[in-house]
């Protein structure tokens, strides 16, 4: 059978370029994941009052979707990195991480796990507007992140209704340049607004 120039060439590389790697004594870069660890200091002693919680799976900015990390190098111009990205898709992850808060903060009763039948007194959406590492002035990198919030009261017979809306930012400079700084700083900045939200929701959640 014979084999165009081109095919041969790639095969040939393809069977070659592993033992030149191998030969200079290079190794592939491999990805480093990271997840968020964000947890509210202590659990609270006391629950504040009856009312049941859903939190449901927070929508994100298309930008910031993916697992890989997201930088800001210019005013309309981001790079994401391919070589470090977070473990679990930010979305599912932060909403895990809002949940667990509530349950830790006392503010309910119950906080819902996903696939709950017990029916909620309240809902409560998120929108991630913002997840990046803002570069633009590299003497002074920052973390930054922005989340809206609202919260839902459910009722017997009519379709919930919002209660509550405030949307939550925060920018945290990074102590390190890296990526694990970029974390540390993520993890900062969702504490900011978890413990904001919180204060904000302790005097709107009452059961129906």
């Amino acid at each position: 059978m014979n084999h165009r120039p081109s095919e041969l060439c790639l095969k040939l590389f393809l069977i070659i370029s592993p033992v030149i790697i191998s030969g200079c004594g290079l190794e592939p870069y491999e990805k480093q994941q990271y997840i968020l660890d964000v947890q509210r200091a202590s659990t609270a002693s006391d629950i504040k009052n009856a009312s049941i919680i859903e939190v449901r799976r927070f929508t994100i900015n298309p930008a910031f979707s993916a697992k890989e990390i997201t930088y800001r190098t210019d005013r309309f111009e981001y790079e994401s990195d391919y070589y470090n990205e977070f473990l679990i898709p930010p979305a599912v992850m932060i909403t895990e991480k809002v949940r667990n808060w509530l349950s830790a903060s006392g503010l309910s009763r119950r906080v819902l796990e996903p696939g709950s039948y017990v029916e909620p007194t309240h809902i409560i959406e998120g929108n991630i507007v913002a997840l990046y590492g803002d570069y633009r002035d590299k003497s002074s990198p920052a973390a930054v992140m922005e989340i809206r919030i609202f919260l839902l009261k459910t009722k017997a017979v009519e379709a919930p209704a919002i209660v509550f809306g405030k949307t939550y930012k925060s920018t945290v400079r990074l102590e390190s340049n890296g990526p694990e700084g970029l974390i540390a700083g993520f993890d900062k900045c969702l504490e900011n607004i978890l413990t904001d939200m919180e204060s904000d929701l302790s005097d709107k959640l009452t059961p129906n």
